[in-house]
């Protein structure tokens, strides 16, 4: 495995090329997609892909006869805030709908684990959860049963691992190569923890470093816990050659969480560009040289990447503003 400290701070040109964010896919009038309007019936089980951007996801479909079900990755657009059922294939946010305000997003139900794969090796930024509002209303107490109502010791964690090879089969994982995990709680009331997830909220990959893609499962205290959330806006750029790495070595970037300023030593006449997770340039600065404060005041809290470039070297840092 290549070092870590290596891929989390540094790949070259783009970093964040584009974003996931489902806009681009047709809902059908349900209001969702969850292979049912593609199924042929020419079997028990069919595995129906779709493809976002630099993105590849499925749905398992199964039709026994008597019910039918799927798990994998639907994709919807309804904003139903209220009904606790598996037919509700709402995200819970103040407003509903999908992150940011925007219409689409993807619904996942992984009752044991489900991979998506991206086309070409690449990092992930971050992406943006929510709960699915039949498991928000369960774990509240406010689905109209209340027996679910989470308390002490109680949690909800989506575990999200980086697929290190392409065996190039959606909807079989089975012979996946897997590397680092990062955990992400939906609802966490364990060791004097006390919260639900009630809106779209960012979780950070970057330290998975270059992936083939992503595997999401499920785990909580509570067994009868619906097993749904929600995704939207994956940040995804293409790996890329690793040059210059006793250049990016030699940067030091401070501090780091910062709110204010920050400062980048042994540099002369640099040019210093900061993005955001979309890519979009917030910051630019030119002729820079060590020990020169860049103000972060004006930028908001968030995410970003700082490309150094210098003497035909370039390198990018991971930068947290609060």
């Amino acid at each position: 495995m290549k070092t870590k400290l290596l891929i989390a701070v540094l790949f070259i040109a783009n970093t964040i090329s584009s974003q996931i964010n489902f806009e681009n896919l047709t809902v059908p009038a349900t209001g969702y997609f969850n292979g049912a309007t593609q199924y042929s019936g020419s079997g028990n089980e069919e595995i129906i892909t779709y493809d976002e951007d630099n993105a590849n996801f499925y749905v398992k479909y199964t039709d026994t006869g008597a019910y039918d079900y799927w798990n994998g990755f639907a994709y919807s657009n309804q904003t139903d805030l209220t009904t606790a059922s598996y037919t509700n294939y709402s995200a819970y946010s103040p407003n509903g709908g999908g992150a940011n305000g925007s219409s689409n997003y993807c619904f996942v139900y992984t009752y044991a684990s489900d991979t998506m794969s991206f086309d070409l090796l690449g990092m992930v930024g971050t992406m943006q959860i929510a709960n699915s509002v039949w498991a928000y209303r369960y774990m509240t107490g406010t689905d109209g049963v209340g027996t679910g109502t989470y308390e002490a010791g109680d949690f909800l964690k989506l575990t999200i691992t980086a697929v290190l090879d392409d065996n190039g089969t959606l909807g079989d994982d089975s012979d996946d190569t897997l590397g680092d995990s990062v955990d992400f709680y939906l609802a966490d009331f364990t060791n004097g923890n006390s919260y639900i997830i009630d809106d779209w909220t960012n979780v950070d990959l970057f330290s998975l470093g270059e992936v083939w893609g992503l595997k999401f499962q499920l785990s909580s205290s509570d067994t009868m816990t619906p097993f749904y959330f929600a995704m939207d806006n994956i940040g995804f750029g293409p790996a890329a050659s690793i040059n210059d790495t006793d250049f990016a070595n030699s940067i030091n970037l401070y501090p780091n969480p910062s709110s204010k300023f920050i400062t980048i030593d042994n540099l002369n006449n640099a040019t210093i560009i900061i993005n955001d997770i979309n890519g979009r340039i917030v910051l630019e600065e030119k002729n820079y040289s060590s020990n020169t404060k860049i103000n972060l005041q004006n930028i908001n809290k968030g995410i970003y990447f700082v490309k150094v470039t210098s003497n035909n070297k370039t390198a990018i840092k991971k930068l947290i503003i609060n």
